[in-house]
C-alpha cells in the first residue's frame, strides 16, 4: 500500500462491499466477488511528486485519467492484447447492487482482468531529459544505450529507446537496461510468476525481455506519431504488462496518460530549443514547481520524518485549479472532445454538460456594428449550444479608457473564456491577458481575433500584431495564426480547453545608460 495522508484516507473511504486489495498513489484495486478473474480499477484525484502522495486532491483527475485511458486502449486495440473488460456504465454488469448507477464511479473506475503482473516498468525514451538527461551527462549512456555526442536536454533521440527499471511499490524504482532485465526476471522477481518452470514455458527469460522491449517500443512509437500529429510531443512514457493463463503478454495499468507519461507541446518545444530550454511539461508539473520550491524533491520517502513532513504541506487552491485545467487540456489535445463529451458518448454515463461561460470583448462602439460581430453574437445568443453556454459583449478601449480595462479585468469572475477582438487597436488581447495576468487570474484565457477592416493592409497588421508582438499572451489557432473570425474564436472558446498562462516576470531597469 502507498503511503497516504490520514486527510486523504478520511476524504476517500474504500467503496462498501468491495475488499481494498491494493491502494497505490493514485489508483485503489477492489477484488469482484462474483467474478474473481476480474478486478475493479477506481482512478482517485490523488496526487504525488518524488513519489510522495500529497495531501491534496485534484478535481476531475481521476476521471480525466480514467477516461483517456479507455481512449487509448480503443486506438490500439487492433494490434495488443490489453485487459480492459468494461468501461463506464458497462462496469455495474460486475458489481454488487448497492455500487451500480454511481456516475461518479462509473467515470472513475474501469473492470479488468486478472493477469500476473511483470514487475517492471517498461519506459521508452524519444527525447532525452529527466534522469536519462542526468546519466547521459556523467557516461554519455542512458540504461545501456550509447549515445551520440553533443546532445542537448530536450534532444529528440535519433531512435526510441528502452530503459526499462524496477517497480517499486514504495521508494525509488532502479534502472534496468535491455540485457540485464533478463537476468531480472530470472532471479526470482517474477513473484508471483513465482517459479523457473513457468518462465520456461515461454522459452527463456531473455525472450520475455525481448518481447516487452519490441512492444514496450510499438506501442511509444504508435503513441508518438498519434500526438505528433496532434501538435504534441510524447516525450517518454512507462507501461506495464502482465501474463494470462496461456502466457500471452498482455497490457496493464494506464496507458499514455499524463500521470504514466511526458508531453510537451510541440510548438513550444521548437521555440525553447531555439532558447536552449525545456518546455514545461503538460503534467502535474505546476506541482511539481511548487514541491521543488518547498525542497520534497530532496527528501527521503523511506523517513517516517520527512514522509510525516511532506503530509503536513498544503497544496495552495490556484496550484491545484491550474493542474486541473492543465489534466482537461491534456485531455482535450489528443481526443479532440471535451471530458463529459467522451463520458456520455463513449463511457455512456449519464454527466451534465460543463457550462461555458464567453465574455467577448471590443475595442470601440463601432465594432459593434461590424457584420462578424452580428453574426457571431446572434448565433451564439439565439441558439445557444447543447452545453447551456452563455456569451456577453462589453465594449472597452485599451488606450482611450486604460483604467476601465483594467477595473474590468479586476472584477472579472465567473467567466470561463474572454475574446478579445482587435481592429486597430491590436493591443487589446494582450493588454487585457497581462492585466488578468497582474490580478492573478492566469486561468482565464484570451483569445484574440483580428477584425476584417476595409483596409486590408490594417486587417493583416491586427493579425500579425496578435501572432507575433513579444510578450503577447494570447491564445492562438494550433498552428500559432490568430482566428480568422469571431464566430471561430467563439466556438474554440465554448468548445475547448486551455492551459494557464505562465506569465514571464522580467526587471525593470530604469536609466541603464546615458548618452
Amino acid at each position: 500500500m502507498a503511503n497516504i495522508p490520514q486527510a486523504i484516507l478520511e476524504r476517500c473511504p474504500p467503496l462498501p462491499g468491495l475488499e481494498l486489495l491494493s491502494r497505490g498513489k493514485v489508483r485503489d484495486i477492489y477484488e469482484l466477488p462474483d467474478h474473481p478473474d476480474k478486478l475493479l480499477v477506481v482512478a482517485s484525484d490523488r496526487i504525488s511528486i518524488f513519489d510522495f502522495v500529497l495531501n491534496a486532491l485534484v478535481p476531475d483527475k481521476g476521471s480525466v485519467l480514467n477516461a483517456l485511458n479507455v481512449f487509448w486502449r480503443q486506438q490500439i486495440a487492433s494490434f495488443t492484447n490489453h485487459d480492459l473488460m468494461a468501461s463506464g456504465s458497462a462496469i455495474d454488469e460486475y458489481l454488487p447492487e448497492s455500487l451500480r448507477g454511481n456516475a461518479d464511479l462509473q467515470c472513475r473506475a474501469v473492470v479488468v482482468k486478472k493477469l500476473r503482473i511483470v514487475p517492471v516498468e517498461c519506459v521508452a525514451r524519444g527525447y532525452l531529459t529527466g534522469s536519462g538527461w542526468d546519466s547521459y551527462q556523467k557516461n554519455g549512456t542512458v540504461c545501456g544505450h550509447k549515445l551520440p555526442a553533443g546532445l542537448q536536454n530536450g534532444s529528440r533521440l535519433p531512435f526510441p529507446i528502452f530503459t526499462p527499471s524496477t517497480k517499486a511499490d514504495v521508494g525509488h524504482d532502479e534502472h534496468l537496461n535491455a540485457l540485464t532485465l533478463g537476468d531480472y526476471l530470472a532471479d526470482g522477481c517474477l513473484n508471483p510468476l513465482s517459479t523457473r518452470d513457468e518462465l520456461e514455458k515461454l522459452a527463456n527469460n531473455r525472450q520475455l525481455a525481448g518481447r516487452l522491449e519490441r512492444l514496450t517500443l510499438q506501442l511509444y512509437e504508435f503513441g508518438a506519431q498519434y500526438a505528433r500529429d496532434r501538435g504534441l510531443i510524447l516525450v517518454d512514457t512507462k507501461f506495464e504488462f502482465g501474463l494470462d493463463e496461456q502466457g500471452n503478454l498482455v497490457l496493464a495499468d494506464e496507458v499514455l496518460t499524463p500521470d504514466s507519461s511526458r508531453y510537451w507541446d510541440a510548438a513550444a518545444w521548437e521555440k525553447a530549443r531555439a532558447k536552449g530550454e525545456l518546455p514545461p511539461s503538460l503534467d502535474k508539473q505546476y506541482v511539481r514547481d511548487w514541491g521543488t520550491k518547498l525542497g520534497i524533491n530532496w527528501r527521503d520517502t523511506g523517513s517516517d520524518h520527512d514522509l510525516a513532513w511532506v503530509h503536513e504541506r498544503i497544496v495552495p487552491d490556484d496550484i491545484i485549479a491550474k493542474t486541473t485545467q492543465l489534466f482537461r487540456y491534456i485531455f482535450w489535445r489528443p481526443t479532440g472532445m471535451k471530458l463529459e463529451q467522451i463520458q456520455r458518448e463513449i463511457l455512456g454515463v449519464a454527466v451534465e454538460p460543463r457550462p461555458v461561460r464567453v465574455d467577448i470583448m471590443l475595442g470601440s462602439q463601432s465594432d459593434l456594428g461590424n457584420p462578424e460581430v452580428e453574426d457571431a453574437f446572434r448565433v451564439l445568443s439565439s441558439h445557444p449550444d447543447a452545453n447551456g453556454n452563455t456569451t456577453r459583449v462589453h465594449v472597452c478601449s485599451c488606450h482611450r479608457n486604460p483604467e476601465a480595462l483594467r477595473a474590468y479585468a479586476e472584477q472579472l469572475t465567473g467567466v470561463d473564456v474572454v475574446v478579445a477582438c482587435a481592429g486597430k487597436a491590436a493591443m487589446l488581447p494582450g493588454s487585457l491577458a497581462g492585466w488578468l495576468d497582474h490580478f492573478g487570474k492566469t486561468h482565464i484565457p484570451v483569445i484574440g481575433v483580428g477584425l476584417p477592416d476595409k483596409n486590408l493592409i490594417a486587417t493583416a497588421a491586427a493579425k500579425l500584431a496578435i501572432e507575433e508582438l513579444p510578450g503577447q499572451p494570447v491564445v492562438l489557432q494550433p498552428d500559432g495564426r490568430a482566428y480568422s473570425s469571431v464566430y471561430q474564436a467563439c466556438r474554440a472558446a465554448t468548445g475547448h480547453e486551455f492551459l494557464p498562462r505562465q506569465p514571464e516576470v522580467k526587471p525593470a531597469a530604469f536609466n541603464v545608460h546615458s548618452w
